[in-house]
């Protein structure tokens, strides 16, 4: 589950964008120049992208498999976003699914308080009576 600054971060910057994207094949671009093209299988707040099946190609054009590819996101440059993705509805449904999980974390705490809260009356009750 993401931190509470991570959840912050996707829905304040475009990361939801990239993230919206997970599933997708694209080509991530490098900052030094080499690019990846492969499945996009997991992006965080802070852009670190998990990818599989991929293709690295070096600034001298020499290409390498990797069935399992990270990328730290300072060490990004572009993210080609697929033509078969509506950027609009991606970015809404990215960021419903994080109020979503937000709604439900909230349910839970909330929940939780209202536990402890019946524990600790039924502590004093019980200190009363002694």
């Amino acid at each position: 589950m993401a931190s509470l600054r991570e959840r912050a971060i996707s829905q304040n910057t475009l990361v939801c964008l990239l993230q919206a994207i997970q599933g997708h094949e694209t080509t991530v671009e490098l900052r030094d120049e080499a690019s990846v093209y492969g499945l996009i299988v997991n992006v965080d707040a802070f852009m670190n992208t998990t990818m599989k099946y991929c293709t690295y190609t070096d600034r001298r054009g020499k290409t390498v498999q990797f069935d399992d590819f990270y990328v730290q996101g300072r060490n990004i440059r572009f993210v080609q976003i697929p033509d078969a993705v509506n950027m609009m509805e991606a970015i809404e449904h990215q960021l419903g699914s994080i109020e979503r999980r937000r709604t439900v974390h909230s349910q839970e705490r909330k929940k939780m308080m209202e536990l402890r809260e019946a524990r600790r009356r039924k502590r004093e009750a019980k200190a009363k009576k002694t």
